[in-house]
């Protein structure tokens, strides 16, 4: 699959304007003849409940992925569920008929969405894509659960899984950044390394820009960058070189990477044999107390 992975500037004041740049680098995706295109996290106007959109927003990416017939992973759009009145952060993965393969709502929100957004309760399923890859979502603060990707990887198969992100430096705090100013940005390149190799799978992370000069810097803070595709035995195969836009753009054989870890690790295998704890039921729980 050739993957493209867009550190997007997004404006946070000129909402609709998000939506020309966004068609633009569908454009420049499909003439690279990429397979499949993934956006960051709140793409259409930042984190707040004046960014929420209706349908109509995800039917907009559909025809994009329709005329420019690749696959596109939208990022997010906060939707406000029409039974339960609540505001969600939704990540799609649209195929390039046009057609949603999978929604998914952001489960483990951080601590300030969670004044406007509610909790994803449908948990992380996967989906085949047209290419015969097993495919997993995830957003932002969900890759710091390695629960998640497990149960991804070794419940449903996962081979490929995405995670656009809305991430800051300033997401460390003032108790964090007094220790590393930069400790998230290693956070992000050390955790998605960590997942691609430990699961066996390859992983796309997918963050916002930072502004680039000229441009209006983020309500919440400076973009920490770390765009990235990581791949088993190798790590990054491709890696965004700062914090502003860039868009990268790798071949990877998916399927060819995820078979030879698993010759190697055999950690599917030993999960199914229950010989990774908590796979099929081999071993008890058991506390010893020495007297």
């Amino acid at each position: 699959m050739k993957i493209a992975a867009v550190q997007f500037y997004i404006d946070h004041d000129d909402k609709p304007s998000n939506w020309d740049r966004i068609i633009s680098f569908v454009e420049k995706a499909a003439k690279e003849k990429v397979d499949l295109i993934v956006f960051p996290e709140y793409v259409i106007g930042g984190p707040s409940p004046e960014s929420a959109l209706d349908k109509g927003a995800s039917e907009r990416f559909c025809k994009l992925a329709l005329n420019y017939g690749l696959d596109i992973v939208v990022g997010t759009i906060i939707e406000r569920d029409p039974e339960d009145g609540r505001l969600y952060n939704c990540c799609y993965y649209i195929n390039n008929d046009g057609t949603v393969l999978m929604e998914y709502r952001k489960v483990h929100l951080w601590h300030p969405e969670r004044d406007f957004l509610h909790e994803g309760k449908r948990g992380f399923d996967t989906v085949k894509n047209r290419f015969g890859i097993t495919v997993g979502l995830a957003i932002c603060w969900d890759i710091a659960f390695p629960e998640a990707f497990r149960h991804m990887t070794l419940k449903r198969n996962a081979q490929l899984v995405i995670a656009p992100a809305y991430w800051t430096l300033e997401d460390a705090g003032p108790i964090g950044m007094k220790h590393n100013p930069n400790s998230e940005t290693m956070l992000i390149d050390y955790i998605c390394t960590a997942r691609a190799i430990e699961n066996e799978i390859c992983m796309v992370f997918c963050n916002g820009a930072d502004a680039a000069e000229g441009q209006e810097k983020s309500p919440s803070g400076t973009m920490a960058g770390g765009t990235q595709i990581s791949v088993p035995f190798i790590g990054p195969v491709a890696h965004c070189s700062g914090r502003t836009e860039e868009m990268i753009i790798t071949d990877i054989d998916v399927k060819k990477l995820t078979d030879d870890a698993e010759k190697v690790y055999k950690i599917r295998q030993d999960w199914k044999e229950g010989k990774i704890f908590g796979g099929k039921p081999k071993y008890e729980s058991e506390t010893i107390i020495s007297k």
